[in-house]
């Protein structure tokens, strides 16, 4: 009985260049997050056009109160069942905030920029969301908070 044995090998350099460039990729991504220095906002240098601090408040109702922190006036009420982004968005902050143990009934900070975005800021924490990279449409809940009504 004979057998005869091929001696199959693969080539050893592209094996070497996959590796290095795994290695690589995940230095820099380390080297990245490590790093001290802030990552750098598109937004830090625009000017702030008009701002309205914010509290939301739980109903027993399901509700979700909107009020302007300064003297307490009262912006809308979002029903149960509606403003899913509106209460998603608060679901995740507030989340964050008993997490690290912050006042939930704490003011957010309400901002449009000179680019027309507009920011969600919770100062406790230095959280800070670009509403309008959710869509116009989900911005656009928090916008009618932004205007006091005439």
């Amino acid at each position: 009985m004979d057998r005869t044995v091929t001696d199959i090998r693969f080539p050893k350099m592209p094996l070497f260049g996959v590796a290095a460039l795994v290695v690589i990729t995940i230095a820099s991504v380390a080297v990245q997050r490590l790093s001290s220095l802030p990552a750098p906002s598109p937004t830090a240098s625009l000017p702030v056009i008009e701002t309205r601090l914010l509290t939301f408040e739980d109903s027993n109702d399901g509700s979700v109160i909107i009020r302007d922190a300064n003297d307490h006036a009262l912006i809308a009420i979002a029903e149960p069942g509606t403003n899913g982004f509106l209460r998603g968005t608060l679901r995740g902050l507030m989340r964050t905030r008993s997490r690290e143990s912050i006042d939930l009934l704490a003011p957010f900070r309400l901002s449009k920029l000179g680019n027309g975005a507009l920011m969600l800021i919770d100062e406790t924490n230095n959280v800070t969301l670009n509403l309008d990279a959710f869509g116009h449409t989900n911005a656009d809940t928090f916008r009618a908070f932004l205007t006091k009504a005439e």
